[in-house]
């Protein structure tokens, strides 16, 4: 399987990242030991989508921490499924069909604890309308309604949103939460406003303020955070 630089997305956030685009279908296991990345023994039985999918992550991811100093490291997942990243290194990774993206930076002297990073492919209609429930706050519906006059895919964009906070918080709550916890406040043409509804930890107390940026292309969109710990 081949990798492509993918470059009709520009992230927003000025951190160091790699996208890029391949096809499953070409997939054979023999990849992992051709780009030198680890096959993980949780991928023992899944499908060849899903282990293409892992490998580019894991591509992107190298070429990322190759820029930050960092050749070689085996980016293994712990017991949450959660990426390890080297020490003194905070990451992002996402993949959706046929594109992938890492996201990374060196977290000393910086008060950004987690970055999050997300690319869905667009809903149809019909998910649109009928998957609202499960991803919004019920205080969200009318400030949604604005943000559909002027996004074609308004709901793709918010779970994306929130599937990047939650990669972003994660770090710091070490445990699940769900949708409710963030309520979209304010949006613009780039940016998405969001208020975390109920306190998670101590570094995620109730009303923290966390900004996504989004963009949307033909195909997919990809939603971008970082979270910065209150002094």
């Amino acid at each position: 399987m081949d990798f492509s630089l993918y470059t009709k997305l520009s992230p927003q956030l000025h951190h160091n990242s790699y996208c890029c685009e391949f096809d499953s279908s070409s997939f054979i296991d023999s990849d992992f030991l051709n780009y030198q990345i680890l096959f993980p023994q949780q991928l023992q039985k899944a499908v060849i989508k899903r282990r293409a999918e892992y490998l580019a992550g894991r591509f992107c991811a190298k070429q990322v921490l190759s820029t930050l100093n960092v050749p070689c490291f085996d980016i293994i997942s712990g017991p949450d499924r959660a990426p390890i990243w080297p020490e003194n290194i905070i990451g992002s990774i996402t993949h959706t069909q046929g594109v992938a993206m890492a996201m990374a930076m060196a977290c000393q002297h910086t008060d950004v604890a987690g970055i999050g990073i997300d690319i869905e492919q667009l809903m149809s209609a019909k998910q649109e309308l009928e998957l609202q429930k499960q991803i919004l706050h019920p205080d969200e519906y009318p400030l949604f309604r604005q943000l559909a006059e002027q996004l074609s895919h308004p709901l793709t964009v918010i779970f994306s949103a929130k599937e990047s906070i939650f990669k972003a918080l994660y770090p710091s709550v070490k445990q699940f939460f769900g949708f409710e916890a963030a309520k979209l406040m304010a949006f613009d043409e780039q940016q998405l406003q969001f208020t975390i509804t109920n306190t998670l930890a101590s570094a995620v107390p109730k009303n923290t303020q966390i900004t996504v940026f989004y963009q949307i292309n033909a195909s997919i969109v990809l939603t971008e955070c970082e979270f910065t710990i209150a002094p």
